[in-house]
């Protein structure tokens, strides 16, 4: 009995794992919908998402300031005493 439901356990991962690879050869999409998601160069960087604080953002998700440069991201120095809120 044990043997017939691993015989039809291996059957139906066999067939799933078909299935499978027959819709892995689609084509891939058209280049002009591919979006260059490379670091962006240094310099002056258009806005492209405002957030409700009122900060702009890149198309890289990276802050910049009223210049359109970016902002470098904050953080703590080794060492560097921290306050905690007091919860755990």
């Amino acid at each position: 009995m044990f043997m017939r439901f691993s015989l039809l356990a291996l059957t139906l991962i066999g067939m799933a794992g078909m299935a499978n690879a027959a819709t892995m050869t689609q084509a891939s999409p058209p280049t002009s919908q591919i979006v260059d998601m490379r670091s962006p160069p240094p310099g002056k960087h258009k806005v492209a998402l405002t957030d409700e604080y009122g900060f702009h953002y890149d198309r890289w998700g990276n802050r910049l300031n009223s210049a359109g440069h970016v902002i470098a991201p904050p953080h703590t120095l080794p060492g560097a005493r921290v306050i905690h809120s007091g919860r755990s």
